[in-house]
């Protein structure tokens, strides 16, 4: 092979605290050559952004590069002043930021974002700057009547793709892309991903890829590196990490990938011997509408996030809400658990309509009944509370415990949901969790009400595919062990086949089909469905690219 573009020597990032120094970052070693995809994958808190950030001379205080060298393009990174750095980024590498929105000026419309990109790097204007940012649209898949759109304006599907639109928008000869598809639906994460491919094949930059998610990586990656707890476990051409590797977590990960076509893997996750659901539903959903009314006195411009929606749960069921980015699926989440008053249709729980949909006050005991699990694990803990005050809020708020059975109640709850010893996770604050971890307690929190119902809102998005699975198999033993009813929501189509019963697949706010789990994945009917079934199997890229 040729000389690397970028050689990172044993680097070390270490984070200052009053006590000893957290070792973030331990030994880091590799070298990613000219024209080639690295992947670099690892769990939340393995140190994958921390080692990014270091390249780049990004690192928040209190962390710092302890040892080690960055050579990017011949170029010693941390010999480097400043204003040499600053320089080098956008036209030499850009990067691809994992949050949207802190990535994008929530005051500055997308052209205007653009714009400057364009102009302080390339000193284009005007109307060359208009035909660059609609060719920056085009390639994501963005309509040109959105470069006047705010980042509010769009959801977070879009925002991710004009965070990726400007990161190629000097087409930089090296672009990192930190879990650039972490928001975005599997079918317009493919059809990015393929378009980038394409775009490397012509133009001949590099790509470090970081992610969580193995699956996706195995597709495209030339090589790929492993990281756990601030290490490089594994590093291999993709077809050796493909074949299984030989770092036991590399067999983890390569044995935790499920798949939405072929035959069905065995011990996934658990699984009731039978399921016998009851006459009655326990959730009905009738004919829901959202619509949601744009800003201004005299805008009379609306969005219909959600329309004529109506399906039903049985009580022990789990049933899967799927659908891309901007489908409704959240917002379905938020009507049924009441976050969002609904515009028409109503919501009847165990039969009973108690004004749920109308009333602005929703009854104490319709929350305590219905619980949500949320999509971000970092962002629905509160940082400055323990566990302990995050689980023992809604049992004081619903009286359900006193002082003296709180404490072994949250105990025996976070060992339930594998937080163990549970006295030690109780004191913890969430930052000194990882986010499998944290989107456990969120999972604990959701159940310590005993719900009748849990609608859990793309919980493993942000998780790789171990700890995806993980999580999922506390709502499948939970559904064995408590008779859990779920309605879980995710863009996962393969996590939903083994998970749920049955399969809803939402599109552009309405049901276009409906079926068993496992009858939609080998029969779908839809075109939508097939473009779904066959985005989260193995060999997507062959098929987009042929």
């Amino acid at each position: 092979m040729n000389k690397p573009v970028i050689n990172i020597k044993n680097l070390n990032v270490d984070y200052i605290t009053d006590k000893n120094p957290i070792n973030a970052v331990r030994d880091v070693t590799f070298e990613i050559f000219s024209g080639e995809i690295f992947g670099l994958v690892g769990e939340s808190g393995s140190g994958k952004s921390t080692v990014v950030q270091a390249m780049m001379r990004i690192l928040p205080p209190p962390a710092i590069i302890s040892k080690g060298e960055v050579i990017i393009n011949n170029e010693d990174i941390l010999a480097s002043s400043s204003l040499d750095v600053v320089g080098m980024r956008w036209k030499k590498i850009s990067i691809v930021m994992q949050s949207a929105l802190n990535a994008l000026n929530p005051v500055l419309s997308i052209r205007e974002q653009i714009h400057d990109v364009l102009k302080t790097h390339k000193n284009l204007i005007g109307l060359d700057a208009d035909e660059r940012a609609k060719e920056l649209l085009s390639l994501v898949e963005i309509d040109h009547d959105r470069l006047d759109s705010f980042p509010h304006q769009l959801s977070g599907g879009m925002k991710q793709r004009i965070v990726i639109a400007i990161a190629l928008a000097i087409m930089p000869p090296i672009i990192i892309m930190d879990e650039p598809t972490t928001a975005l639906d599997v079918i317009v994460e493919r059809e990015i991903i393929a378009k980038i491919i394409d775009l490397r094949k012509k133009l001949g930059f590099t790509i470090l890829f970081i992610t969580h998610d193995l699956n996706l990586l195995l597709e495209f990656a030339d090589r790929l590196a492993i990281m756990k707890n601030g290490e490089i476990v594994e590093l291999d051409k993709v077809e050796n990490i493909n074949a299984g590797g030989k770092h036991p977590y590399t067999k983890k990960l390569i044995g935790s990938i499920p798949s939405a076509s072929g035959k069905r893997q065995k011990g996934l996750l658990s699984k009731p011997k039978s399921l016998n659901l009851s006459k009655n539903p326990i959730l009905e959903v009738q004919n829901l509408k959202k619509v949601f009314q744009s800003p201004g006195f005299f805008n009379k411009n609306k969005l219909i996030a959600v329309n004529d929606v109506s399906f039903k749960i049985h009580k022990g069921e789990i049933v899967g809400l799927v659908g891309e980015s901007g489908s409704g699926k959240s917002t379905v989440a938020k009507l049924i658990t009441r976050l969002i008053r609904p515009s028409e249709g109503s919501i009847y729980l165990n039969g009973e309509n108690k004004k749920v949909t109308e009333s602005r006050n929703v009854p104490l005991q319709y929350r305590k009944d219905v619980q949500m699990v949320f999509q971000d694990p970092f962002g629905s803990l509160n940082s400055i509370h323990t566990v302990y005050h995050h689980l023992s809020r809604p049992l004081y708020r619903h009286r359900l415990k006193d002082e003296v059975t709180m404490l072994p109640y949250i105990i025996d709850l976070l060992e339930k949901v594998g937080l163990s010893p549970g006295e030690k996770f109780a004191e913890k604050f969430p930052h000194e969790m990882s986010g499998g971890e944290r989107q456990r307690v969120a999972i604990a929190r959701a159940l310590s009400l005993e719900p009748k119902i849990v609608v859990a809102d793309e919980p493993t998005s942000m998780l790789d595919v171990s700890i995806r699975m993980e999580v999922l198999e506390i709502f499948a033993k939970m559904r064995i062990e408590n008779n859990l009813t779920v309605l879980f929501i995710t863009h996962d189509l393969a996590s939903a086949r083994y998970l749920a019963d049955r399969i809803i697949v939402l599109k552009n706010g309405k049901i276009i089909e409906e079926n068993n789990s496992e009858n939609l994945i080998q029969n779908p009917k839809e075109d939508y469905t097939k473009q779904l079934v066959n985005a989260a199997s193995p060999g997507w890229l062959n098929q987009i690219t042929k």
